[in-house]
């Protein structure tokens, strides 16, 4: 048997030959980078010899701020608190909700561990949130992202990436006093909480 005629192409490129045109300017890529090497910047040092008495000031940097320390904040007692509603309040310049859910909730305080305190504004785009107390959710008025109140804040629905900022709580068993000693994240629109 012979061989078989080659046949001749009839213009047009083939893949074979794509492949080979790709691969060729990606060799010459790296050797062209490999000829043409980075510069290196060289530093010289010199030592000098002082013979006379010099004075030499040495300015320390500032020392870095204190952190920033939460005030303790009496927010409501207990019996002021309805169940399913939200109480309106202020802590360290931030408008704030305190409210007991009829639920153990995440970082709730109280006889139920179902009081907790949030900042009523939404992490999306800083909205305005409603409480719906059939879900204990807050819900934003813009996007209509949903917080899970009974879930530490947890976005359940909508625009929003991160959790309602949610302040941390401590309850006084002997008067009921419920006080707010911390905010556990940025507030929505500020630079810092204090």
């Amino acid at each position: 048997m012979g061989e078989k005629p080659k046949e001749e192409r009839k213009g047009g490129v083939t893949r074979r030959d794509a492949l080979v045109a790709v691969g060729g300017l990606a060799v010459g890529a790296v050797i062209g980078a490999s000829l043409f090497s980075r510069r290196e910047v060289v530093r010289e040092t010199a030592t000098v010899t002082v013979t006379q008495p010099t004075t030499v000031t040495v300015t320390q940097p500032p020392p870095p701020p204190p952190a920033a320390v939460y005030p303790r904040t009496k927010l409501a007692n207990i019996a002021e608190i309805a169940p399913g509603r939200s109480l309106s309040r202020e802590y360290a310049g931030v408008r704030v909700w305190v409210i007991k859910l009829r639920e153990r909730a995440e970082g709730g305080v109280g006889p139920d561990g179902d009081v907790v305190a949030f900042v009523p504004v939404c992490t999306h785009m800083g909205g305005p949130l409603v409480f719906d107390a059939q879900t204990n959710c807050a819900v934003c008025q813009i996007h209509y992202s949903q917080f899970d109140l009974t879930r530490a804040g947890k976005v359940v629905v909508g625009h929003a990436t991160q959790n309602l900022v949610q302040l941390v709580l401590e309850y006084d068993e002997k008067t009921g006093d419920i006080y707010a000693v911390g905010i556990n994240q940025l507030v929505y629109g500020k630079f810092r909480n204090l």
